[in-house]
């Protein structure tokens, strides 16, 4: 059976854990790649052993070898990038967050639909071993029914403010970054649909992106708060409280290990695993979903996408209520 045909746009540097992912990868290969800038394409092929490359997106696109493209540009231009991918006929696994409106979101899998091609975005933390146990965990009631869930995320930024990170134009900022890892798998876990949310965050005092956000989430049967910085580390532990017992997991969204406990507070079950590149399980889903003609994938579906867009609306820009609710200084 030919290989599904990858190719990445963007040369950046998540765009190296992704050739590397599709080299552990049964059944996939990458052909291709395209920047804007002829010498960074020629550079990205030469350096990752890539065939083909193109300092036209347009070109690249044209080229009827491609299956499928991995976008991994910066994520103010995913949605231009995915209407230009669905209009080549090609699938997609748009990096994270696949967009950043919920509008963007709807319109992207209705034009994928529409076109008949798969999208998918890039959440691969929904594919990692210790979180796949940890949902199974909870399906089989081990905890009981879940009253409450606490998660973080953060690191120092580089201060470096010309860079994305903090720029708004590159759609930087903390929320973008890394808090649609714990928005999106705690609704995951949960299994629900976000009923209410309520927010506030702090803007950076020198170019306003979101440095610090707050989220109190309510699901039909609990509640969850979640927590993004790019002001200073955090210690990463998602907690899941139960009427039966919690789960504890350290660095939730690229760790490898989580710990059950009984209602006394008791270590009941423990564990852990090992891999090479946490990427590999998006790709091998992606790759399955073309040959079985899927346009949407079951584990990282539209709704969540769409959901956590829905999100970032409500936290950075629709939030009703107190100003202490908005951006403040």
């Amino acid at each position: 059976m030919q290989n599904i045909r990858f190719a990445i746009l963007g040369a950046g540097g998540i765009a190296v854990k992704f050739k590397k992912a599709v080299d552990l990868t049964e059944g996939a290969e990458v052909i291709a790649v395209g920047s804007k800038s002829a010498d960074r394409a020629a550079a990205f092929a030469e350096k990752n052993n890539i065939p083909l490359w193109y300092s036209s997106y347009e070109e690249m696109l044209a080229n009827p070898d491609i299956d499928a493209v991995y976008i991994a540009t910066t994520h103010n231009f995913h949605l231009e990038n995915i209407r230009a991918c669905i209009a080549a006929g090609k699938h997609i696994l748009c990096e994270k967050p696949m967009v950043l409106a919920e509008s963007d979101a709807a319109e992207a899998f209705a034009l994928a639909a529409e076109k008949g091609v798969f999208l998918m975005e890039a959440m691969w933390s929904k594919f990692l071993p210790h979180l796949c146990r940890v949902k199974q965990w909870i399906t089989e009631g081990r905890i009981g029914k879940i009253e409450s869930i606490r998660a973080a995320i953060g690191f120092p930024g580089n201060g470096k403010f010309e860079t994305r990170l903090y720029n708004p134009e590159l759609a930087g900022g903390g929320l973008y970054d890394i808090g649609v890892y714990p928005l999106q798998i705690v609704s995951w876990l949960v299994g629900e649909p976000v009923l209410d949310c309520k927010a506030f965050w702090r803007k950076h005092p020198v170019t306003g992106v979101d440095e610090n956000v707050s989220v109190l989430l309510r699901y039909p049967s609990c509640d969850a708060s979640v927590q993004c910085l790019i002001s200073c580390f955090v210690n990463e532990l998602m907690v899941i409280n139960g009427t039966a017992g919690s789960i504890e997991i350290p660095v939730t969204h690229r760790g490898n290990t989580c710990t059950l406990f009984d209602a006394g507070g008791r270590e009941t079950e423990h564990f852990t695993c090992t891999y090479e590149n946490g990427f590999v399980w998006e790709v091998e889903e992606t790759v399955r979903c073309i040959r079985e003609g899927k346009l949407t994938s079951d584990r990282v579906t539209p709704e969540a996408t769409i959901e956590c867009a829905r999100l970032f609306d409500v936290i950075l820009r629709e939030t009703p209520g107190l100003e202490q609710n908005k951006g403040c200084e």
